[in-house]
């Protein structure tokens, strides 16, 4: 693909077969989440790995609200977290200790030794939806196969790359057979085979209806209207105020006692925030005024 801002999600489907698909492409919307920290190479290719699949996941899962992947261990990398909102708004996250040394080649189960990977799904009107799967493969990809095995019973396969100047994916799943308009037993076995051939030159540097047709120029595609996406942080001032009021009023007054004010930065957008007791005057009470 050209040099040309490019951060979109594509629908597709087989003619004739319960088989559908997404594929995903990001650069820009990508580079905005990435240089907002300094990550080494290894963890920027990984957090674009988790930003494709939040991508593809987002436009499959419909809600109106949020859903985000997060990834827990005990390894040297911590924590690692994507976002998307119902405005196709992408952020992204990773905290490791940058004490040790980080792997060329990231496997996920050696470093969230013992960890889980968390897809919640927060609709603004509604019951928020946990799935968690135990990290047990190397890839996000495998963890992702395992969590559509599990929760949603459906037989699905994810792909994914990143290069620290665009990340993609590709996303195949079998729906039930009655959804299918003729009886082609092998389509899904033939299709995954098929996706299974495709390297990460191919799925960062092709259109998607280039890709498609070098895969599957034998089937009958069916493409539907691309959706754009972009970087956006759901950060607030008022959504920052409850995170520093949810450390404990006591605590938050000792702070304030101390050093006049409380600093917060958004670790996702890095805007900085800063609140006096004037500001917290409600949520402290009466009794933040005599300090």
């Amino acid at each position: 693909m050209s040099n040309v801002s490019i951060n979109e999600i594509q629908r597709f489907s087989f003619d004739g077969t319960n088989v559908r698909g997404e594929r995903v492409f990001l650069n820009s919307a990508y580079q905005d989440i990435i240089k907002r920290k300094e990550y080494p190479l290894p963890l920027e290719k990984l957090l674009g790995e988790f930003v494709a699949a939040i991508a593809l996941l987002r436009d499959i899962i419909k809600i109106d609200g949020v859903l985000s992947i997060q990834a827990k261990g005990h390894g040297f990398l911590s924590t690692l977290m994507t976002e998307c909102d119902e405005h196709q708004n992408l952020r992204g996250i990773a905290q490791w200790d940058d004490s040790q040394e980080v792997p060329e080649v990231i496997s996920l189960k050696e470093v969230l030794a013992g960890g889980y990977l968390a897809i919640t799904i927060k609709p603004k009107n509604g019951q928020r939806y946990q799935g968690i799967v135990e990290i047990v493969g190397d890839t996000l990809s495998e963890c992702l196969e395992e969590y559509f095995a599990q929760s949603e019973q459906l037989p699905s396969r994810v792909w994914l790359a990143a290069n620290g100047a665009q990340c993609g994916g590709l996303f195949l799943q079998r729906l039930p057979s009655e959804q299918a308009k003729e009886g082609d037993e092998d389509a899904w076995e033939r299709f995954t085979h098929l996706a299974s051939t495709v390297n990460e030159e191919e799925l960062l540097g092709l259109e998607t209806e280039v890709l498609l047709h070098r895969l599957y120029h034998e089937e009958e595609v069916r493409l539907y209207d691309t959706k754009s996406m972009q970087f956006g942080c759901s950060c607030s001032r008022q959504r920052t105020m409850d995170a520093v009021m949810s450390l404990g009023q006591e605590e938050v007054r000792e702070i304030l006692i101390e050093q006049g004010s409380i600093k917060a930065d958004c670790q996702f957008c890095a805007e900085k925030y800063e609140f006096t007791a004037a500001d917290l005057e409600d949520s402290l009470g009466d009794q933040a005024k005599t300090h």
